[in-house]
């Protein structure tokens, strides 16, 4: 397993896990008082995702390289589906909202937006590291 397989691999773990400690703090939350603004704190586990560049970054072997073109490759291919399909769902979600709340009537909270843009955030970088999971998968044992 190399660099970007451990790198998606922990991308996926931190994510899921910070999914479900946030779902369960806003679950208990809204079953004692009946809403729930203390979920929001519960991202904190998304800072572990700002050290990626410094984990997995030594040579497995003494006289190894770190990545490949082949690697780099994959990792352009991921980035590049991630970033096509998160607009795919942002337009589908969008028309999704005025086809469910009706055409010009009712707004968005200002609180939504910036959650939005984690969900977003979070949406690229789970596609991105199954892509490149997915595109490792592929092939031969001894390619």
């Amino acid at each position: 397993m190399n660099r970007y397989q451990k790198l998606a691999w922990w991308n996926l773990i931190v994510i899921t896990f910070t999914i479900i400690i946030t779902t369960a703090a806003i679950a208990i939350e809204v079953h004692i008082r009946g809403y729930s603004t203390l979920g929001i704190f519960f991202l904190a586990p998304l800072i572990l995702l700002q050290y990626n560049r410094y984990l997995f970054n030594k040579p497995q072997s003494t006289g190894g390289v770190v990545s490949d073109e082949r690697d780099s490759f994959i990792v352009q291919r991921a980035t590049s589906f991630a970033y096509k399909s998160f607009w795919f769902v942002f337009f589908a979600s969008s028309l999704a909202v005025h086809i469910f709340k009706g055409w010009g009537r009712g707004s968005v909270q200002a609180g939504i937006l910036p959650l939005m843009a984690i969900g977003g955030a979070l949406f690229m970088k789970i596609m991105c590291s199954v892509s490149i999971l997915i595109q490792y998968g592929r092939g031969e044992k001894g390619e």
